[in-house]
């Protein structure tokens, strides 16, 4: 095996309140219904997930009212745009401050590199919420290839976007291993139809819903173990 391929929500992850699992299992079945790509962003937003209370007061009449008055003043406009900035920024940052990655993953990660694994990271999450993870616990360095709703036209669980990534690798299916928490993720190693797929109960699925993978192991932590006793090197 030369090749890993993680999901990152509920697999590299913390899901975090259920109202996020709920998030991601519904774009996951939107998805697989409708065949329609959809960023998990967008779903996230349209529950008002991502610091609902901080989203309503920007957009509340009152924070309205602020700008406006502030563009009375001496240099307004230049000063209203500045509030404006920061405001926009406001749940950007607390967003990256709800982020949490699953214990141990970022050693999980650095062994793998250290066997000499190629690593690869899919999601439907928008590139803004990829940059967030990946450089808040300083795991880019990990990964080859990251994969974004932004930088595929793709979504799982499509036998092409697994193309896509092995191609870009130039290795077989035989020599890759998916690795994730819901029944996309699951779907799209068996669309794939690489060597090995691998269920972490660690995110929003279930036995039942990881029923079709080779193996369930409670977490990513417990991958280099499962190599270590199932895979040939």
């Amino acid at each position: 095996m030369k090749l890993i391929v993680f999901d990152k929500d509920g697999t590299l992850m913390e899901l975090g309140s259920p109202i996020v699992k709920l998030a991601d299992d519904l774009i996951n079945e939107f998805s697989s219904r409708t065949n329609v790509h959809v960023p998990k962003s967008e779903i996230k937003d349209a529950f008002g997930i991502i610091d609902d209370k901080i989203d309503r007061v920007l957009s509340s009449d009152k924070a309205k009212q602020i700008v406006s008055k502030l563009r009375v003043l001496p240099n307004g406009e230049q000063l209203s745009q500045w509030t404006l900035d920061k405001m926009a920024h406001l749940s950007t940052d607390n967003e990256k401050d709800d982020i949490e990655i699953i214990d141990g993953i970022p050693e999980t990660l650095a062994t793998l590199k250290e066997q000499g694994y190629q690593l690869a990271i899919v999601s439907a999450d928008d590139n803004e919420s990829m940059d967030l993870f990946v450089d808040k616990y300083n795991i880019r360095k990990y990964f080859d290839l990251i994969v974004t709703s932004d930088s595929s036209p793709y979504q799982k669980p499509q036998k092409a976007l697994m193309d896509t990534i092995l191609s870009h690798f130039d290795v077989s299916k035989e020599e890759t291993m998916m690795v994730g928490d819901t029944e996309m993720d699951v779907l799209l190693g068996r669309n794939g139809e690489v060597a090995h797929v691998v269920g972490v109960l660690s995110g929003s699925g279930d036995r039942q819903d990881l029923g079709n993978a080779d193996t369930i192991l409670a977490n990513v932590n417990e991958l280099l173990k499962y190599i270590d006793e199932h895979i040939d090197k």
